[in-house]
């Protein structure tokens, strides 16, 4: 099984779009910088290295 890759990109409304396989979501650009926080905690608190890829991207974008 291949991992699926992290697709991150602002929309032209301004909102941020995280795709990973089948899931998921958008959500408006103030809530980029929390929700990468968030997953760099998640990364540390449970060490799987996905979380702190997502972290990565969004601070990426």
């Amino acid at each position: 099984m291949t991992a699926r890759k992290i697709e991150i990109k602002r929309l032209p409304d301004g909102q941020v779009s995280v795709r990973k396989g089948s899931w998921f979501d958008v959500f408006p650009e103030e809530r980029r910088e929390p929700w990468a926080a968030w997953y760099e905690q998640m990364y540390r608190d449970y060490g799987y290295a996905g979380y702190l890829e997502m972290a990565k991207e969004l601070r990426a974008l």
